[in-house]
């Protein structure tokens, strides 16, 4: 990823971001896969080149419809198109030719630009390359197509933990090409270890500033800083007082007129009411130097109040400008003057000057928190980082056994000859783009890799690296169910569960539980929730899930693997549970085959009793009785072709479920009724009657 000198890195472009990263990544991966196949020949170029872009916008906007609810530019567009959209999607000349430079402009800034800035994460993660190829590195995430290395192997973290685990730990943010050709580069995931490592504590917002505000063009100050291992108190005032050039107009001390004014002073919301608020302020302020008056403070306060949240970010650094007591009790002139009297913005001699630096550096400091957002989401799906009280490691013990702090603040800056930039992630193999493990982007000889185990191992008390990787997988398990028991009770289940059925309340449900899931992944988390507190909390609900939980525990995304949504493993039987939000006539096309393929292969891989359980918040009248009538029905596994009769699939609503959790239903009694009835059901054992009709017919 290559910045210029005066932008903050992002991982996910302002536009298009969404709180669900790990799900955009999923979905926008799996279109440019479905592109591949239906426009084999096609490249990633505008219209007429191409229409891959416009297609990957549509097929974005059906797949993520509870994101990208509006979309005006989109539905004229297509209106505008009409019964011309099948001449569209092929590039047919002449409607080339009489219609589409009318209607480019808007194609290409209100569609594809889109597409562009959507799918620009997967590029910046390594996931594709410049042209939207999926990598290496991105089949490894959508698919789960990676080996954990010995040190990966110990550590309780799923595929897709590892395969972001991977790119962060080689993300490395670019300059442009310097007098001497090199480039500078930094590199944010062992910026955020190395604050973490030491354990000293941290809160969120320094975390944020310093990790998200540190960037190639780093001052030779802050990088000797880093590299002497300077810890976050004193490298935030470093980044905070970074040099903001000041226009030559700005120096005069005349009072600006709006015309001038707003030429320095610009909202990126682009809204001429925002910058005229703005001047207001600085008109008020102003006046307020000169002519510290009653009215003149008064004046001030007005605006301080009416604009309060937007002045913050332009001028206060994300928190009040200047203290003026509270809502109830402000302060008076005086108690005002006393709170304030060495505020930058009321005694620095040159105003206008001073305005501006106030300006331009609060609006960067917002910017690194807003930019900050997606950063601190996909530090946390690694599994590595905690951040739900202040940010800490999880396993911090083991990870410095993995990482030295001197080591990583030795390779936090540093450059790279051109020719050495595009290997590393510009050329078609490039090393970015790659699957590489923990062990080798680190470079660790098999004598460190063997002190690495060793010391763990020591450090656990135990004598392999098998039985370290089970006591790390124990405990988390044993975290996992302390979390779940403290945050998720039974009481707070049964009040959640209901918001499921309207969907009016997903944003609701995000809130209440993780707003970077999707809400049918948390669905799919709470059943698993509720299943375990009807079971009488008598399994491991952490090994059960096939969810990616971030480090604090709360549901990510759905796993990749194909499959059952949560598998629970007793001693006599096996469970499993597909949980799904489609409405009765989507699941007739999105839940029949899966569902039946991993009821189908969960039996023939076990040689226990199995019982599959499909929970939607409503049923299709056909579903339920196609679940009925295939346990009469001898079928085979799809995996490998097995003989399989019996398959138990039994359909409950969401509403039932809420019934068994609120009536003390059990699961023992479920399996037990379930068992009862579907042992009625008569088997079909004529297997030959297929056979036996085309004998009819066919000599």
């Amino acid at each position: 990823m290559v910045i210029g000198e005066n932008q903050i890195f992002n991982l996910m472009d302002t536009n298009g971001r969404r709180s669900d990263v790990l799900n955009a990544l999923n979905v926008y991966l799996e279109i440019l896969e479905e592109l591949k196949t239906e426009y084999p020949t096609e490249s990633w170029s505008r219209y007429p080149t191409s229409v891959a872009q416009f297609r990957f916008y549509e097929k974005a906007l059906d797949k993520s419809q509870d994101v990208f609810k509006v979309h005006r530019n989109y539905d004229n567009f297509m209106s505008d198109l009409g019964k011309d959209y099948e001449a569209f999607l092929r590039k047919d000349r002449d409607w080339i030719a009489q219609t589409f430079p009318r209607m480019a402009r808007m194609l290409d800034e209100a569609i594809e630009k889109r597409a562009r800035h959507y799918t620009s994460n997967l590029v910046k993660m390594g996931f594709t390359d410049a042209r939207r190829k999926i990598t290496q590195a991105g089949y490894s995430y959508l698919r789960g197509l990676l080996q954990p290395d010995a040190v990966e192997a110990i550590l309780p973290l799923d595929t897709v933990n590892l395969a972001l685990l991977r790119q962060l730990l080689k993300l490395k943010v670019f300059s442009q090409p310097g007098r001497d050709g090199k480039r500078q580069y930094y590199a944010p995931f062992l910026m955020a270890l190395s604050l973490l490592l030491n354990g000293s504590p941290l809160d969120r917002q320094s975390f944020e500033l310093v990790v998200q505000g540190l960037g190639p063009y780093s001052s030779a100050s802050i990088k000797e800083a880093v590299l002497a291992g300077a810890r976050a108190e004193v490298l935030e005032p470093m980044i905070r007082s970074r040099q903001v050039p000041v226009p030559d107009e700005l120096w005069a001390d005349e009072v600006l007129e709006f015309d001038h004014f707003r030429n320095y002073f610009k909202s990126s919301k682009k809204s001429q009411s925002t910058v005229g608020k703005y001047y207001n302020f600085y008109l008020a302020l102003d006046q307020f130097r000169r002519t510290s008056s009653p009215g003149c403070y008064q004046t001030l306060l007005t605006c301080l109040e009416e604009d309060g949240d937007l002045l913050q970010k332009a001028f206060g650094w994300g928190k009040a400008v200047f203290q003026i007591g509270n809502r109830g009790s402000r302060y008076d002139l005086d108690t005002f003057l006393e709170k304030n009297k060495s505020h930058p913005l009321l005694t620095a001699p040159h105003y206008n000057r001073e305005f501006y630096v106030t300006f331009s550096t609060s609006k960067w400091i917002d910017g690194i928190r807003e930019y900050s957002d997606t950063t601190i989401r996909l530090l946390s799906a690694t599994g590595l980082f905690k951040f739900k009280r202040l940010p800490e490691l999880a396993f911090p013990d083991i990870l410095r056994i993995i990482f030295h702090a001197q080591e990583l603040q030795e390779h936090i800056f540093g450059e790279m000859s051109e020719e050495d930039y595009l290997q590393y992630e510009q050329t078609e193999d490039c090393y970015f783009c790659q699957s590489h493990s923990l062990l080798e982007i680190l470079g660790y000889p098999p004598l460190r890799t063997d002190q690495v185990l060793e010391d763990i191992q020591i450090l656990l008390g135990v004598s392999t690296s098998g039985a370290a990787k089970d006591l790390l997988l124990s405990k988390k398990s044993a975290d996992f169910l302390a979390h779940i028991r403290e945050n998720y009770p039974p009481e707070r289940v049964m009040s959640l569960l209901p918001l499921f059925s309207d969907r009016s309340n997903d944003d609701k449900i995000k809130s209440e539980v993780n707003d970077a899931a999707t809400v049918p992944t948390i669905y799919e988390y709470l059943v698993g929730i509720a299943w375990f507190y009807l079971s009488g909390e008598d399994f491991d609900l952490y090994t059960s899930l096939n969810l990616t939980l971030n480090a604090d525990f709360e549901p990510v995304v759905h796993a990749s693997g194909g499959e059952g949504d949560i598998v629970i493993q007793y001693h006599d039987m096996t469970v499993m549970l597909e949980v799904t939000m489609m409405n009765k006539q989507a699941q007739k096309r999105g839940e029949w085959e899966p569902v039946l393929r991993h009821a189908l292969n969960l039996k023939a891989s076990s040689d226990k009793e199995t019982f599959t359980f499909f929970i939607a918040d409503e049923l299709d009248y056909n579903t339920i009785n196609i679940w009925r009538a295939v346990a009469a029905v001898p079928l085979e596994s799809t995996n490998t072709h097995q003989p399989v009769s019996g398959v138990v699939i039994m359909p409950f609503t969401n509403a039932q479920m809420l019934c068994f959790l609120q009536e003390g239903v059990s699961r023992q009694q479920i399996i037990q009724s379930v068992r009862s009835s579907f042992q009625k059901v008569p088997r079909i054992t004529d297997i030959q009657w297929h056979q036996e009709i085309l004998s009819t017919l066919l000599t």
